[in-house]
């Protein structure tokens, strides 16, 4: 009596674990493809001579005493100047950057109302968690920044310092 090769239960048992291994290997190559972390940099010696670059930015927000509020309310991030030497109702570069994700990331060019502050509004589907938020003036001249955590219901104090 002749048996086929389809048959047989080892010739399954040898083939199932290496046929797993295939599947499991395509899946995890296809996760890492559609998610790629957004952190890593070709040149790192670029990008370090770009930070020491903007350290000035930072280090004339501290000259200046430059400070400003922030809270979150309503759908809108509302920034007030709190101190410091710039120019009155000068339009900002405001942006948030969060941590990890940089497709969320928001740019918004801010002009200021009426009684000075500036509005930016939120997104309804921001992520929660942990977002580096910064003013910079609209001439790039000074920045300030801080880390917040979102959503937060407290008055949070952005400055030139560096955490």
């Amino acid at each position: 009596m002749k048996s086929y090769w389809y048959k047989e239960p080892w010739f399954w048992f040898v083939i199932f674990f290496p046929a797993i291994s295939v599947v499991a290997g395509v899946s995890t190559f296809i996760v890492f493809q559609n998610n790629q972390p957004d952190m890593v940099s070709d040149d790192y010696y670029k990008d370090g001579k770009k930070i020491n670059q903007d350290l000035t930015k930072y280090h004339e927000a501290l000259a200046r005493n430059i400070t400003f509020t922030l809270k979150f309310e309503d759908g809108f991030a509302v920034f007030m100047p709190a101190t410091g030497d710039m120019k009155e109702n000068e339009a900002l570069n405001i942006s948030f950057f969060h941590v990890t994700l940089a497709k969320h990331d928001i740019s918004v060019l801010a002009t200021a109302f009426g009684d000075g502050s500036y509005r930016v509004e939120i997104p309804a589907d921001m992520l929660q968690g942990k977002w580096r938020v910064r003013a910079e003036s609209f001439d790039n001249k000074w920045r300030v920044q801080e880390y917040v955590q979102y959503p937060n219901t407290s008055v949070i104090k952005l400055d030139g310092e560096q955490d």
